[in-house]
């Protein structure tokens, strides 16, 4: 059981004895193990806690802590099962396996879709606010595990293992057993130093990779405009944050987190730099970026987690009117989420960089 997990009913003041916590706690690590394979409920998971409306059945989500104590409350709970959520999507963050690629997987796209979401948060309390905390810490490690370069060894065998590899190879064996014997020993040394050289040349095509979406980005960096539009960022100047956000995201091979994207996409724009927290309507950012541009990433987005991200959700609805039409209709389905929502330009640079990767998240889950 998570340490904080009879602290998280405390705080939201819900009743719960040791022998509950235990059967909820039960619940929490069922709905862990179906979400890791199953994209909707953990997307559907992410819209419980946030206190989003259903967009699939959550009768699986409810079944799992009925399962576990019979009388679970299933309805005017909405809370208690906030807090549920937080605590499956904590988990699944938590306790993924470095080895296990699906559940690497399940865990990047849970932060992913949680921090993309912020945006939608229809209640903030300290203890929703800690659960998401948990779960970005969780994000930012899991970027860093994955851009750490993997030490490998660059010598097939030790100068002991070629001596003993040479000696058994020279001996003159003329007993049929002793040859199979000593041929056998010959083969799983070769074997060994095979399997060595595949374990050195992935550990070093990772660092390949990682260095060279370093020289990438810090190219895009000095270049100071953007490579998809060919212009200078200044030119730009409100279309600036979500164009080079997603701009970012193309170049991001390995991982970066969100404290480092964020990092680099104030570098990237020195007028967001400059107006720092100066705050302007969302509509605004939505509609200076250029038509077909709009149109050409609109084309990619995936509608399972498009209600979760709400800079792609109106750039969509921009793409489907026109600038002057579009935003009744996306406020008609953002959940209260106002197209005239003051944002500063980083917070739209940093949100917009997250809702590309989580977009770029269930496309590579796809393929």
């Amino acid at each position: 059981m998570h340490k904080n997990f009879g602290e998280w009913y405390r705080q939201v003041s819900l009743p719960c004895t040791d022998d509950s916590l235990k059967k909820r706690w039960a619940g929490v690590e069922s709905w862990v193990t179906t979400i890791r394979g199953d994209v909707a409920a953990l997307l559907e998971t992410v819209r419980i806690f946030r206190g989003l409306p259903e967009k699939t059945s959550r009768e699986a989500f409810l079944d799992a802590f009925r399962n576990q104590d019979s009388t679970f409350a299933q309805r005017g709970n909405a809370h208690e099962q906030q807090v549920l959520a937080g605590a499956a999507l904590v988990r699944c963050v938590g306790t993924r396996k470095k080895t296990d690629h699906d559940s690497l997987q399940a865990a990047v796209l849970a932060a992913t879709a949680l921090e993309a979401s912020s945006l939608r948060a229809a209640d903030v309390n300290k203890t929703l606010d800690e659960q998401a905390g948990e779960v970005r810490a969780g994000l930012h490690t899991i970027a860093q595990e994955q851009r750490r370069r993997r030490p490998f060894k660059t010598i097939l065998l030790s100068s002991e293992e070629e001596a003993e590899f040479k000696k058994t190879i020279a001996t003159n064996v003329g007993d049929h057993n002793q040859l199979r014997a000593s041929f056998e020993k010959a083969f799983q040394m070769l074997l060994s130093a095979v399997n060595g050289t595949e374990s050195a040349l992935a550990a070093a095509a990772h660092g390949l990779r990682c260095a060279d979406e370093e020289t990438n980005i810090l190219w895009w960096l000095a270049g100071g405009s953007s490579k998809d539009l060919d212009k200078p960022w200044s030119v730009l100047k409100d279309a600036a944050p979500l164009v080079a956000a997603w701009e970012l995201a193309d170049l991001t091979d390995s991982a970066l987190g969100p404290q480092d994207a964020g990092a680099l996409l104030e570098r990237a724009l020195p007028e967001a730099k400059e107006n720092k927290n100066k705050e302007q309507a969302l509509h605004v950012y939505v509609n200076a970026v250029p038509d077909e541009w709009a149109k050409t990433r609109v084309a990619s987005l995936d509608a399972r987690a498009l209600d979760l991200a709400s800079l792609s959700l109106a750039l969509s609805k921009r793409v489907e009117g026109n600038p002057t039409t579009w935003q009744p209709f996306f406020e008609s389905v953002s959940g209260g989420l106002k197209a005239g929502t003051p944002l500063a330009p980083e917070r739209v640079a940093r949100l917009v960089y997250i809702e590309a990767m989580l977009f770029r998240t269930l496309a590579d889950m796809e393929s």
